[in-house]
């Protein structure tokens, strides 16, 4: 069988998103919630990048309604996010793909930006929010760790290949 049509990358895929779901559960103390990285974004990120033919955007919206329901957000504003950062990924995936690790970083930058803009435009509509500078942290925190986490999946896809 075609190392591309092997259901083992999706077992990687799989068990990688199990873990951003249990590291973004995790509870932080007091300011340090707010650097707390959109880990399940990041990882399917990564997996859009490295097997672009396994996930999609319908896939990126059903993992973003999971969110929405796992903590209780207002049903399709993680979906329409990490739906909308998918597609203009998908869009860019042969650029983002062939960049230096810290070219990816910046990328990683923007894309969690674009999706922090998107999930407070949505959360501004429904609630009254008091927006500041602490609403990008998350995108400076993934480009910090995107190195590690990019590692750390790429042995995961290596173990299951």
């Amino acid at each position: 069988m075609p190392r591309g049509n092997s259901p083992l990358p999706l077992t990687a895929m799989g068990l990688s998103l199990i873990a951003a779901l249990f590291l973004y559960s995790l509870p932080l103390h007091g300011g340090l919630a707010f650097w707390r990285p959109p880990f399940v974004l990041l990882v399917t990120i990564y997996w859009l990048i490295v097997q672009p033919q396994h996930l999609g955007i319908t896939f990126v919206w059903l993992i973003g309604l999971l969110l929405d329901l796992l903590y209780g957000n207002v049903i399709g504003q993680n979906a329409l996010a990490m739906s909308v950062t998918a597609y203009l990924l998908k869009t860019q995936q042969y650029h983002v793909r062939h960049l230096s690790l810290p070219f990816q970083c910046l990328a990683a930058l923007f894309i969690v930006m674009i999706y922090q803009t998107l999930w407070v435009s949505t959360r501004l509509i429904s609630e009254d929010i008091v927006l500041g500078w602490r609403v990008f942290y998350p995108a400076l925190s993934s480009a910090l760790i995107w190195p590690l986490l990019a590692g750390s999946l790429y042995k995961l896809q290596r173990l299951f290949s």
